[in-house]
């Protein structure tokens, strides 16, 4: 996801207590400044690593905090599970989001916390190879088995889509926050026409109870 969205009139804030990731998606932001503008903090570029010096950060009560946005969690070794699992225990009424391409990761964590939201990116209901992440066929099989009350879905960068494919899709998962963006990078990814997106967000809303519509969503929308 590109830049932090707002949840309740505030800015998402972001935790890397761990950075990287090694599914090469075509259009990832993150990599692309960690080994360009960002190289002095990330001398590991996107090479998967843990920043244990990042383990003790302060939360207010109020922050939503996106933890490991510079890199996706399913790699992360388990002591930084161990670290976010106790930070959230210790602040209950801070709210902390993790997302990945791998949500099977959620399927044995059997964690009780109710202020932890687990997400997934899923782009489209069609088969583009863009990166080495699990098909999103396979992420949509996988999160919809994900039976914590706090769900959140990515679909950023949205790509061409079938409609009623991928709205089936939703509301299998029955996510609480859906959060939708377009390529503002110019990648030359497959876009969805006008009229299907708007089709697409209207269906889509009556789902999900929190639509966010990212900043650059509106080209799509004007084409």
């Amino acid at each position: 996801m590109n830049k932090m969205f707002t949840y309740n009139n505030k800015r998402m804030i972001t935790w890397n207590l761990f950075t990287g990731c090694n599914f090469n998606c075509s259009y990832c932001w993150a990599r692309k400044l960690a080994i360009t503008k960002l190289q002095k903090a990330y001398p590991n570029g996107f090479i998967p690593t843990t920043h244990s010096d990042r383990f003790n950060k302060r939360f207010k009560p109020d922050d939503f905090v996106f933890v490991c946005s510079m890199g996706d969690i399913s790699f992360a070794p388990s002591v930084v599970w161990d670290q976010v699992y106790i930070t959230a225990q210790n602040y209950p009424d801070t709210k902390f989001l993790l997302c990945t391409k791998n949500p099977i990761i959620y399927l044995n964590l059997k964690w009780q916390l109710d202020n932890v939201y687990y997400g997934t990116t899923i782009e489209t209901n069609k088969g583009y190879e863009i990166s080495k992440a699990m098909r999103t066929y396979d992420r949509y099989l996988a999160f919809k088995e994900v039976y914590y009350p706090h769900k959140f879905l990515s679909i950023e960068p949205i790509m061409s889509f079938e409609i009623d494919g991928f709205v089936s899709w939703i509301a299998d998962i029955q996510p609480e926050i859906i959060e939708i963006g377009a390529d503002n990078y110019s990648n030359n990814l497959p876009e969805p026409q006008p009229q299907y997106l708007a089709k697409f967000l209207s269906l889509i809303k009556l789902i999900a109870p929190i639509v966010v519509e990212k900043p650059g969503l509106e080209r799509l929308l004007s084409l």
